[in-house]
């Protein structure tokens, strides 16, 4: 199994967090957990969605938008989130793969930025905005 990893930075209104985290390739949306988005400040919209999980399960969080994240010296301002709470079993094996346990990043968030994963490095690669 291939991993590709960026480097993160989530801004709020009240501070940041940043680390190594996992690009999902299978996540439309960046997920930060709920206890680090309100510890930073990000700004709850009030709308609630819904993600599909690979084993098919439904699980709700709260879309918001955090003043700024930063990926590979990226900037994205008013960047949209979704926080979740992060399960322990998420968080065990993120930490195996000694990857942050507090985001995993989508690929909205990327195709914003003009990044695209590259499986064969394990990294992101800067490709500017595909418009078809």
């Amino acid at each position: 199994m291939s991993i590709v990893r960026a480097d993160v930075r989530v801004e709020g209104v009240k501070g940041a967090a940043e680390g190594t985290v996992l690009v999902d390739t299978g996540s439309a949306m960046t997920l930060v957990d709920r206890e680090v988005g309100s510890r930073i400040g990000v700004k709850l919209t009030g709308r609630v969605v819904k993600l599909t999980v690979a084993d098919g399960h439904e699980v709700k969080g709260e879309l918001a938008i955090a003043e700024r994240v930063i990926v590979d010296e990226e900037e994205l301002p008013g960047a949209h989130i979704v926080l979740i709470a992060f399960p322990d079993e998420l968080r065990r094996r993120l930490r195996e793969l000694g990857l942050s346990t507090w985001c995993i990043l989508g690929l909205t968030t990327l195709e914003i930025l003009g990044l695209t994963p590259d499986v064969t490095r394990g990294k992101l690669k800067k490709t500017g905005i595909l418009l078809v």
